[in-house]
């Protein structure tokens, strides 16, 4: 596609301008609009695009934008339909972002020049779509254009006039840009009551940067007033940097005190990859006690058997087989894994855990459960074996014949494995 064969802005509109005013009064119609009437609202802005097979389908949708974002100012009705728009926003949007995705270089860049100029013209305005698309395409745009689009936006945004969504936006390119300073005095020239979640995608890159200290002081300049526990989307966040800068121990049992109250392995792992050896382990004695009081939750459940295998905790992980496993028949696989790593490690704590499992499932008294029980038998035989013990295995093997004698189909099972 070259430059030459494009249309300007107005030709599109030309093209689409009945679409838009169809759309434009649909949103704004007056009877009660669910989402499904928004997603066939959707659906129409996109077969009306896609009906023109053209080149540049995403530049009709900036286009489309524009034209309902017209509509809404010049009749000043944004906030009563602010849902329906927001909505319509980033559905069009998504669409956006999945044509430009693997654009080359040229179109990309006129691409970029047609929405920069939207987003100077209109981004005064409080309402204008621009913002939110600029933050949401960002982290797909190839670091190419990123010096380019700084420097257009450093030479014609205001930060002090420009809307909310656009300083956010602005702010978010210049911290992709390495401008960490430069990031944050746009959020402050701005002088708009930032929330949390506006910053949420500030927050994720200096994370992934690891830039804990810059971190810290976007919190104490942009919410001054807060404490810690009362950060909202940003909390994972203050946890993440609470444990890579060292603390106090009061700010440290807060800290795990709130990760408790919803326990999540990934969490932990960001939470200590900062620590010493020595340090995590001390962390995870303190942990485990309190985490085996909420096995009954799912998510505690699966923590408390990675921290068990992930530190060889194996005498915990026999106690806890032995006294808090209920269905031997299906293990969870996290489950699995730890019963691995015990046999492996420390087979003299795995015997009495398949000992238990097998006698159990043979009293379950099903062809499935048999099955499960001459699987574990066979991997009770591997542990004997490890331990050089075999003759005992083999006088174990005859007492469970012998009490379970009766049992011809677990006898059967028992002869296929070769017992």
């Amino acid at each position: 596609m070259t430059r030459s064969l494009v249309k300007k802005e107005s030709e599109l509109y030309q093209d689409i301008e009945q679409p838009i005013l169809l759309t434009y009064q649909t949103i704004t119609a007056s009877r009660y609009v669910t989402n499904r009437h928004l997603e066939q609202i959707v659906h129409e802005t996109v077969t009306a695009v896609t009906n023109l097979k053209s080149d540049y389908p995403y530049l009709y949708y900036l286009t489309y934008m524009k034209g309902v974002f017209q509509y809404s100012t010049r009749l000043d009705n944004y906030q009563e339909f602010q849902r329906r728009f927001d909505y319509f926003y980033h559905s069009i949007t998504v669409e956006i972002i999945r044509l430009t995705k693997n654009l080359q270089s040229k179109s990309y860049r006129l691409f970029l020049k047609r929405l920069l100029v939207l987003l100077i013209k209109q981004g005064n305005h409080a309402n204008e779509p621009w913002g939110n698309l600029f933050i949401k395409l960002l982290p797909t745009i190839p670091a190419a254009h990123i010096d380019y689009l700084y420097q257009v936006l450093s030479e014609n945004i205001d930060t002090s006039q420009c809307s909310s969504t656009v300083a956010l936006a602005y702010s978010y390119l210049a911290l992709i840009a390495g401008k960490e300073v430069t990031a944050l005095r746009i959020l402050q020239r701005n002088n708009k009551a930032f929330k949390e979640h506006d910053v949420v995608p500030h927050f994720e890159l200096m994370k992934t940067r690891a830039r804990y200290r810059t971190m810290k002081q976007w919190l104490s300049v942009l919410f001054p007033k807060k404490s810690s526990g009362q950060y909202g989307s940003l909390q994972k966040y203050v946890d993440e940097i609470n444990s890579a800068i060292p603390l106090s121990l009061k700010e440290q049992e807060s800290v795990w005190n709130r990760w408790l109250l919803s326990p999540n392995y990934q969490r932990f792992i960001t939470y200590t990859r900062h620590l010493s050896e020595e340090q995590q382990l001390t962390i995870v004695e303190r942990l485990l006690p309190e985490l085996e009081q909420r096995l009954h939750q799912l998510e505690a459940a699966k923590t408390y058997e990675k921290l068990l295998l992930s530190y060889e905790k194996f005498e915990e992980a026999s106690h806890y087989f032995l006294r808090h496993e209920r269905d031997a028949h299906r293990l969870r696989e996290e489950k699995e894994e730890l019963l691995y790593a015990l046999k492996a490690s420390r087979p003299d704590l795995a015997r009495p855990i398949y000992h238990q499992f097998i006698v159990r499932l043979v009293e379950k008294k099903s062809r499935a459960h048999y099955e499960q029980a001459a699987l574990y038998m066979k991997d009770l035989q591997e542990v004997y074996v490890s331990l050089e013990d075999q003759e005992l295995f083999h006088t174990f093997v005859s007492k469970l014949k012998k009490m379970y004698k009766t049992y011809r189909a677990f006898i059967e099972e028992l002869k296929r494995i070769g017992l």
